[in-house]
C-alpha cells in the first residue's frame, strides 16, 4: 500500500480549535503534530479540541498513543468514513462519542475539508493560511519592490556586523559566557538574532538565526572540503537538498545551484535556487564566507506531469531570498563552526501570528540544528574515508596527504585567495 505523508491544517473557530488530518499518522508526523498542538495551546485556551481524522489512512504506535491521550483528555475525534471510524474506535477502545460541534452546521466546521484536495496530485500551498482562518479569498504572495528594498537594507546591516567581527571578536559564541561554555562542551547552540523574530518588513518577514558548534579533532580545511563540495550537498544535506551542482568559480567567488525541498508550515515547497558565495581567509586559522541566492524559483507540481517553474518573485512566498554567513576558527583542538541563516518570506496575517510564530521559530531552529549536525557528520565521514584510504594496500609506497590539506582539485572544491 502506498505511504501517504501526513498533512494537516489547523482551523480556529469561535468555540473550537480543529486539526484536520490526512495521510498516514506515522511516528514522525505524530511528533510534529504534538509539537504544533503545544505551540498553539495558548491560542486554543478553553475551546474544544476537534481532531478530524476522516482522511487518515493509517496510524503507527506514537500516532495511536497521541490520539488516545487527546481523546482521554476530552478531545473530540471525527471520523466520517467507515475505515476511519474503525481505526478511531480501535485506537480509543470504544465507540466514538458524537460531537455536536463536528456536524456540518455551525461556525466551527472546517471550511476547507481534505476531500477537496486530498487524493489529488497536490494541495495547493497558497491555501494553507486561508485554511486556518475564516473563509477568505486565498491568493499568491508576490514579491514587491519595497520588500526587496527592506531586505537589502537588512543584509547591509548584517554585512557591516560581519566586518566588525572580522576586525575584532570573531565568534558570536564568545559574546556570552554561558553560550561559549555550552559549545565547548559539545552542544550545538542555536538562537534567533537580537531583535524581533521574525522581523516584519513591508510585505514580508525576515527570519535570522545563528548557530554555533565546535567540531573536535579536525582542521579548518577539513571543514572547507565539505562546505565547498557543492556537487555533494545532495549527499550531505538530505532530504532537504534534492540535487546540487557546482557551476563556476571566479577569483574568490563560487557559483552553484541547489534544488531544495522546503518543509515549513505543514507543506512541502520545492525551490530551484542559484547561489553566489564569496570566500575570505583572514589568516591561517580564521575563514568566513558570505552566500546569497541570485535566483529563487518555486516549482509547481514537482515530480508530476506538467511540473513547471514559476517566475522569480511569484508563487506562495515561503522563501523569496536567502543570505548566509559562515565563520570558521581553528583552535582549542578543533574548529568552531558558526552559521547565520537569513531568509525573506511572505508575511503572516496578524490574526494568525500567535499560532504560527512559535511554529516558524521551531522549524527555523530545527533546520539550523540539522544543518550543523549534518555538516559535522559529513566532515567525520570524509576524515574516516581518507584515513581508510591511506591505510589500504593500494596506498602503499605513496606519500599520504596530511589532515587539513585539500585532497582533491575538483570544481566542487574552491581555492580560497
Amino acid at each position: 500500500m502506498e505511504h501517504r505523508t501526513l498533512q494537516y491544517f489547523m482551523h480556529e473557530g469561535p468555540s473550537a480549535f480543529r486539526f484536520e488530518l490526512a495521510g498516514d499518522l506515522d511516528d514522525e508526523g505524530a511528533h510534529r503534530l504534538q509539537q504544533d498542538r503545544r505551540a498553539a495551546s495558548s491560542v486554543i485556551g478553553d475551546r474544544a479540541l476537534i481532531v478530524d481524522m476522516t482522511f487518515v489512512t493509517g496510524a503507527e504506535q506514537e500516532g495511536r498513543t497521541l490520539l488516545a491521550r487527546w481523546y482521554a483528555e476530552g478531545a473530540q475525534l471525527v471520523a466520517k468514513s467507515k475505515a476511519s471510524r474503525a481505526l478511531a474506535e480501535a485506537i480509543v477502545g470504544e465507540p466514538l462519542r458524537e460531537a455536536a460541534s463536528a456536524r456540518r452546521t455551525g461556525a466551527d466546521w472546517t471550511w476547507l475539508p481534505f476531500h477537496k484536495g486530498f487524493g489529488a496530485h497536490k494541495i495547493h500551498a497558497a491555501l494553507l493560511l486561508a485554511a486556518m482562518v475564516l473563509p477568505v479569498q486565498s491568493h499568491a504572495a508576490n514579491l514587491k519592490a519595497e520588500t526587496v528594498a527592506a531586505w537589502e537594507d537588512y543584509v547591509q546591516s548584517v554585512n557591516a556586523t560581519l566586518q566588525d567581527r572580522a576586525r575584532g571578536s570573531f565568534l558570536w559564541a564568545e559574546g556570552d559566557a554561558e553560550r561559549i561554555a555550552k559549545v565547548q562542551h559539545g552542544e550545538i547552540v542555536v538562537a534567533p538574532a537580537p531583535g524581533p523574530s521574525p522581523r516584519k518588513v513591508p510585505g514580508g518577514l525576515i527570519h535570522h538565526w545563528i548557530g554555533a558548534a565546535l567540531l573536535p579533532n579536525v582542521k579548518l580545511n577539513d571543514i572547507l572540503e565539505v562546505t565547498q563540495d557543492y556537487d555533494r550537498y545532495k549527499d550531505f544535506y538530505q532530504p532537504t537538498v534534492i540535487d546540487s551542482k557546482a557551476v563556476a568559480r571566479k577569483a574568490s567567488d563560487d557559483y552553484f545551484s541547489v534544488l531544495l525541498m522546503n518543509k515549513a508550515l505543514f507543506l512541502k515547497t520545492t525551490l530551484d535556487t542559484d547561489y553566489q558565495t564569496t570566500n575570505v581567509r583572514l589568516d591561517a586559522w580564521r575563514f568566513y564566507s558570505v552566500s546569497r541566492t541570485t535566483r529563487v524559483q518555486e516549482i509547481e507540481g514537482y515530480g508530476q506531469p506538467g511540473e513547471h517553474r514559476l517566475p522569480e518573485g511569484e508563487g506562495d512566498g515561503y522563501i523569496w531570498k536567502v543570505f548566509g554567513v559562515g565563520r570558521l576558527e581553528q583552535r582549542d583542538g578543533g574548529v568552531y563552526v558558526e552559521v547565520e541563516a537569513i531568509a525573506l518570506s511572505r508575511e503572516i496575517p496578524g490574526a494568525l501570528r500567535l499560532v504560527i510564530d512559535p511554529i516558524v521559530r521551531r522549524v527555523s531552529r530545527n533546520s539550523m540544528l540539522t544543518s550543523l549536525r549534518q555538516t559535522g557528520e559529513a566532515v567525520r565521514r570524509n576524515s574516516l574515508a581518507h584515513l581508510q584510504s591511506a591505510k589500504s594496500p593500494a596506498s602503499a609506497g605513496h606519500t599520504g596527504i596530511s589532515a587539513g590539506v585539500p585532497k582533491r582539485n575538483t570544481s566542487a572544491f574552491a581555492r580560497v585567495e
